[in-house]
């Protein structure tokens, strides 16, 4: 998900990614309930007890939730790194907020038409950006 370049589909995802980060938190808290273990390791020179829970779950959704808090991460820096102050306001209050057009045309002084234009004006050059490149 690194590479790749930002595109109105990743950016669309961020609300979405955030609320299943939610929803693999509580896993990961209750996996913790699993039956609690214990084994002994031993060599000739000394006895070691390990002791935690036993969950097998735990290591993979921590790795999904680190995966999808990354792409987050990308996307937040992504839309930070914007020159554009309106672009900015737009894409954090529809994107990563979750506001609707309406909402988001509100808090930035603009109609829901013009923030739909915007933000599709502010897509369409950036995907001919990406195809310029060499």
């Amino acid at each position: 998900m690194k590479n790749e370049p930002m595109t109105k589909q990743r950016i669309e995802k961020y609300v979405r990614l955030r609320r299943e980060i939610g929803m693999l938190d509580t896993q990961i808290y209750l996996a913790q309930d699993d039956e609690y273990v214990a084994d002994v390791v031993q060599n000739d020179l000394r006895r070691l007890v390990i002791r935690g829970y036993g969950s097998r779950a735990i290591p993979r959704l921590c790795a999904r939730r680190a995966r999808y808090e990354a792409e987050c991460d990308a996307i937040e820096s992504f839309i930070e790194e914007l020159e554009d102050s309106i672009m900015r306001q737009i894409l954090t209050h529809r994107y990563i907020v979750g506001h609707t057009f309406e909402q988001t045309g509100e808090l930035v002084g603009y109609s829901d038409r013009s923030v739909k234009r915007k933000v599709r004006d502010f897509f369409e050059k950036m995907s001919l950006d990406v195809t310029e490149c060499p």
